[in-house]
């Protein structure tokens, strides 16, 4: 079966993973795709999670295991980036599993097709049962193809009717990508860190920008696991949340504007982008206990809208998708019981409902995608 030659570097970023690294690790190792190096990058771990890293480096030398001083995920992710050796770099999470298949599907497809980035569909592992979660069709995708049905997609996050009802949504996850290391070696790429996440997102959001070529893989690779336990289903509260809320707009927006985005485009993103900040500034006050920490925290906010000047943007009413909005503020209203939202809502509705003029290009690929 094993036709290709070349070696995919499996980046693993550790901390505290005793419970599941283990699972994690055996199941990359058992994949049909045997050229495989499994980088164990240890972010400082202070349970067992270096021992067991230890012990399969010892025991397979595709196994290579780096400890570094803890500086979170996204330095865990670098520092696997710069001493990779493989021709093909892809990351998996330490708590996940991977289908025996995943590697050698997509590595077959990219060579066949001279692709930079190839992905595949995802599952999420609950107590043991697979579940689905994001299906992609088996494609091959250039050029103006990816803006299409990879990248604009991605960056509207189901809030554009057009997409949510096609089908078309893509997730900023890194974890089910497979990437050709000269591209990213050409781009310069790393994962850079402004919220205390969305680093997986804005590294898929350039690597989708530069790539001439995408290949796509239905088959289900990855499997994310819900792990209550792990630190993106904690509460936890992320100090100056609005300052760098505003350096990762800058940044965000400059790149788009500097790579492809249409003006329009531009400006139908950045108010998609205003709806996910409002979701992420409820999530983080549902994490303060404390009423006194609570109302400063709202001034801020309260701050942070004034300059954002709403009003002036929304002349223009027209119909965007509130269910993509209310979908994240329920299921944060869920997670985080007893936080009143009126504050929030009352704000993001006017967003929702605002104005979208000038909306061709979308109008158009809206037309595409039902067939009109």
């Amino acid at each position: 079966m094993e036709t290709i030659q070349e070696c995919i570097t499996v980046v693993v970023p550790v901390y505290n993973g005793e419970n599941y690294l283990c699972a994690t690790i055996k199941a990359i190792l058992n994949s049909e795709y045997q050229k495989i190096e499994v980088l164990l990058v240890d972010d400082g771990s202070t349970d067992k999670s270096g021992d067991i890293c230890m012990k399969f480096a010892k025991e397979d030398q595709r196994v290579r295991y780096i400890r570094q001083k803890n500086g979170g995920i996204v330095a865990a992710r670098n520092k696997g980036l710069a001493l990779a050796k493989g021709e093909y770099i892809c990351f998996c999470d330490q708590d996940d599993l991977t289908d025996c298949k995943m590697y050698y599907e997509i590595l077959q497809k990219m060579k066949a097709e001279n692709a930079q980035i190839g992905l595949c569909s995802t599952g999420q592992l609950l107590n043991g049962e697979k579940i689905p979660y994001e299906h992609v069709a088996d494609a091959v995708y250039n050029e103006e193809e990816i803006k299409e049905n990879l990248l604009f997609p991605l960056l509207f996050r189901g809030y554009n009717y057009s997409y949510a009802e096609s089908g078309n949504y893509i997730y900023g996850t890194v974890w089910k990508c497979i990437f050709r290391r000269e591209f990213l070696d050409l781009h310069k790429m790393k994962f850079r860190k402004f919220i205390d996440y969305e680093d997986d997102w804005i590294f898929v959001t350039e690597a989708f920008s530069y790539a001439k070529c995408v290949v796509t893989c239905s088959i289900s690779g990855y499997y994310w696991r819900i792990n209550k336990s792990s630190k993106s289903h904690k509460k936890t509260f992320i100090e100056d949340i609005i300052g760098k809320m505003e350096v990762y707009d800058s940044y965000v927006y400059a790149f788009l504007a500097d790579c492809i985005i249409d003006k329009v485009i531009l400006k139908e993103y950045s108010r998609v982008s205003l709806c996910e900040h409002f979701v992420d500034l409820y999530r983080n006050e549902a994490s303060i206990k404390d009423l006194k920490k609570k109302k400063v925290y709202r001034r801020a906010v309260s701050e942070y809208l004034r300059k954002k000047d709403y009003k002036t943007q929304l002349k223009c009413r027209m119909h965007l998708r509130k269910s993509a909005f209310r979908r994240r503020l329920v299921y944060g209203s869920l997670i985080y019981l007893g936080i009143g939202i009126t504050f929030y809502t009352s704000r993001a509705v006017d967003i929702l409902e605002g104005g979208m003029s000038n909306i061709k290009c979308l109008i158009l690929l809206d037309r595409k995608a039902k067939k009109v």
